[in-house]
């Protein structure tokens, strides 16, 4: 059997479409496990209006800002000398108001305990056996 003008090429971006796709799913899964799993502060303050940090934005405290601030990310990789393709999905908890994701994982753990839980229903989103 011979194949003429095969390429190879030709499916890869639809093959790497679906296979993303199949990453988002799966982050999604572990995202909406770790908004389960994560711990609600009580404390809810506005910015500091006096002393050396008056007027910070980080002084305020919400509420479930730690929760709100779970997100799936794709990531841009390299791919020759421009960042074009999205091949890295990533979920993030934290950002500028709720810097402290970090130190409530180490007291706390509520992401590791979720990728754990999820690893069944992510390796079946994925395909892996």
């Amino acid at each position: 059997m011979r194949l003429v003008n095969w390429n190879p090429n030709r499916f890869d971006s639809e093959f790497e479409n679906v296979a993303v796709g199949r990453l988002v799913d799966a982050a999604e899964v572990i995202a909406g496990a770790t908004r389960r799993n994560c711990p609600i502060g009580t404390i809810s303050r506005p910015m500091y209006k006096s002393g050396p940090y008056a007027g910070q934005f980080w002084t305020a405290r919400d509420a479930g800002e730690l929760k709100r601030s779970i997100r799936v990310v794709r990531r841009k990789t390299k791919s020759g000398k421009a960042f074009t393709k999205k091949r890295n999905v990533r979920v993030y908890a934290g950002h500028k108001k709720a810097f402290y994701a970090s130190i409530v994982e180490h007291s706390k753990p509520f992401m590791r305990p979720a990728q754990m839980a999820t690893l069944s229903q992510v390796k079946e989103i994925i395909g892996v056996k």
